[in-house]
């Protein structure tokens, strides 16, 4: 069994040599890692070839071509021959940004919960493991503990229908089993993810198991160039910013709103496109609920939200779904 890491970089030189550092300091020594470069040019590349060169673990390929997302570039990544081989059924895989710095137990203690997870289900099972993340400054300095209380997320919820509504699942935090990825890279790229980690949490959950470490594995770090940052959750804050009282006329935050769920039911309906036909009949039901919504008056959608559990976590943001949606 191998651990198999793929880092994704683009112009990340400011902070990759922290986070190579910071994986050639695992515990768990059986890794290999594949820095993928999205034509950067910067000294991204450079930087991991020197990783490479000192350590054997290490893989940097450099992409001539742009991916064009952080998402396509891990999708495209993950269907890799040199990341994935489907002859390899005992490996474990996991995703690395360029700036954040692991822990040094992170890979142990995920692999660890994945045996578990696969002694309880089986190897056959799509299966996956996520941890939480301490979140820091640009020079490391610590903001919060915990990113999942900073951002008041929930983690257990995991189920099919609250997954598709809102996500819990964090690309860096999460260590996918091979049945996982043999299912994701069975597939064609979708064209309508919301988010690599989004899209891989609704298969986790469609068709196997995701389990949650309440323990801070790795430093997010948080600079002006984050892809997706970490924000305080606050409810008054939310409350205002729905109202449009914090800067954004509400006007704004209506159009935001729609195509935050234009993007959701656009991700569901690519969803059901590409794994429709090998659902339960149980989660095909709920996909199609789901996706029946936006066609739906007001009062009809805020009747299927309620009844089919499209609710989020927290009572105000499932009363900003209610008005937005």
């Amino acid at each position: 069994m191998t651990n198999r890491i793929l880092l994704c970089t683009y112009e990340g030189e400011a902070y990759l040599e922290a986070q190579l550092a910071s994986m050639e300091e695992q515990t768990e020594s059986n890794f290999r890692l594949l820095l993928s470069d999205d034509a950067s040019t910067d000294r991204s590349f450079a930087i991991g070839e020197a990783a490479a060169a000192r350590d054997e673990r290490i893989t940097a390929i450099r992409r001539v071509k742009r991916s064009g997302s952080a998402a396509r570039h891990f999708f495209e990544g993950l269907r890799d021959p040199r990341f994935f081989s489907v002859a390899d059924e005992s490996d474990y895989y996991l995703f690395s940004d360029q700036d954040d710095v692991w822990h040094p137990d992170k890979l142990a203690v995920e692999a660890r919960a994945m045996r578990c997870l696969e002694a309880r289900y089986g190897k056959e099972l799509p299966l996956l493991v996520h941890c939480d993340m301490r979140v820091v400054d640009a020079v490391g300095r610590e903001i919060a503990p915990s990113y999942v209380r900073y951002q008041k997320m929930s983690p257990a919820r995991r189920h099919f229908r609250q997954l598709l509504v809102q996500n819990n699942v964090t690309g860096g935090a999460m260590l996918m089993n091979h049945a996982l990825v043999r299912l994701l890279v069975a597939h064609p790229v979708p064209e309508h993810a919301v988010m690599h980690d989004h899209w891989i949490a609704l298969v986790a959950a469609a068709f196997g198991r995701i389990a949650y470490l309440d323990r801070a594995l790795y430093d997010y770090r948080q600079h002006g160039d984050n892809v997706l940052g970490a924000k305080k959750g606050s409810a008054l804050s939310e409350i205002r910013r729905r109202l449009g009282l914090a800067g954004e006329s509400f006007k704004e935050m209506n159009e935001k709103s729609g195509a935050a769920y234009r993007a959701l039911f656009l991700q569901a309906e690519e969803f059901r496109r590409q794994y429709g036909k090998e659902l339960s009949a149980e989660a095909g039901k709920t996909l199609d609920d789901f996706l029946a919504l936006q066609h739906k008056t007001r009062i009809g959608k805020a009747v299927g939200i309620l009844r089919g559990g499209f609710t989020f976590n927290l009572p105000h943001r499932t009363l900003g779904e209610l008005l937005f949606l």
